[in-house]
């Protein structure tokens, strides 16, 4: 899964150098509106050729973009042919961290009680039965204990909302760790129903409206009810810089140009590591403080998600490499979009091999 000798680090020939301890303070500069400034790599403290060498090993693995943020502004950007700044992909799982997010805005709004809320004040079919003890703390954590299996993840005909509730119970609520998407999928109704508005809308007021994601679109699709048509929602559409300024907004603490869009408390409490069973799993957050599994849970190799990374690294993450990694303590934004790539490793390289880039003391 993740192994201590990398591809990257293997054919670029990079190490880790001088980032352990060391705390990089978030510059001022945000990008407004389509202008994003960039700065040369040595100004910014990288070594210029080896954060060439690994933008340009991670670009040819099946990337359609890779791009890194310094200080707020770009300090690479490299895109495959027929891709480009405004276009979009679908980022698959990586949509998980926005949800969190949009999760701990309505907590800061009183619009959600708090993340030990049962869930099914915003899920009537839940209560008075086992799943009332399933909390939103659950949901977040992937800790909900139900059973997903047969579960549909696009493409659902019917109403995504009233299947994915009826799941059965397979553990109870904290007692398991597994990687579900489906029961992912509750919380855009949980929003919804705690927001009194269209998802959409208040992602938008909220969220990536405030963050210019101006190129961002939700993935639904309409689905048949019992009275009537209804959407069923799955991930999002975006371009590279726009999850760029997702990503910026994240390591400043859920700031954007001087507004706290979400609580710092929260999305701290969301990077962390959110319960025992996979120290590498937050609130729909990956993070790489203490070892443990991938999406595949136990059955795959424990470890750290990022290794030969700094411990504050966290990232969203979604199936076929798509990703924003996340370096607080050396300012550090990387996205990458694509296909799967060929390289098992690739992610964990990548980010290590861009640490590895910025000189010591810089």
């Amino acid at each position: 899964m993740i192994t201590r000798r990398t591809a990257l680090k293997t054919s670029l020939g990079l190490g880790l150098t001088g980032w352990a301890g060391r705390a990089v303070a978030a510059a001022d500069y945000w990008p407004r509106g389509a202008a994003w400034a960039s700065v040369d790599p040595a100004a910014a403290g990288f070594d210029a050729a080896r954060l060439g060498a690994a933008v340009d090993v991670g670009l040819a693995d099946r990337s359609v973009d890779v791009l890194v943020l310094r200080g707020g502004r770009i300090v690479a950007e490299r895109y495959a042919a027929g891709s480009g700044p405004e276009k979009t992909y679908q980022i698959a799982s990586a949509a998980k961290s926005m949800i969190s997010v949009l999760v701990g805005i309505c907590i800061d709004q009183g619009r959600i009680k708090g993340i030990d809320q049962s869930a099914s004040d915003f899920i009537p079919q839940w209560r008075g039965t086992p799943k009332a003890g399933i909390t939103v703390r659950h949901l977040l954590s992937m800790t909900s204990g139900l059973d997903d299996r047969g579960l549909a993840l696009r493409g659902i005909v019917g109403d995504q909302f009233e299947i994915n509730a009826a799941a059965p119970v397979r553990a109870p609520p904290g007692a398991r760790w597994a990687y579900q998407t489906a029961m992912f999928h509750l919380l855009y109704h949980v929003i919804e129903r705690a927001a009194g508005e269209p998802f959409e809308a208040f992602a938008t007021r909220n969220l990536t409206g405030p963050l210019g994601m101006k190129d961002t679109t939700w993935v639904t699709n309409t689905g048949q009810g019992a009275h009537g048509p209804v959407t069923n929602y799955y991930t999002a559409s975006c371009s590279a810089r726009d999850l760029a300024r997702f990503g910026l907004f994240a390591q400043r603490g859920g700031r954007w140009a001087g507004r706290q869009l979400v609580s710092a408390g929260y999305l701290k409490r969301a990077i962390s590591p959110s319960q025992d069973l996979n120290g590498a799993y937050g609130f729909l957050w990956w993070e790489n403080a203490r070892p443990g599994f991938g999406a595949a849970g136990a059955g795959g190799r424990a470890g750290l998600r990022f290794e030969g990374s700094p411990p504050d690294t966290f990232a969203a993450l979604g199936a076929g490499g798509q990703a924003v990694m996340v370096v607080p303590s050396l300012d550090l934004v990387v996205i990458r979009q694509g296909q799967e790539p060929a390289t098992e490793t690739l992610l964990p390289s990548l980010l290590a091999a861009v640490c590895g880039a910025v000189r010591r003391g810089a």
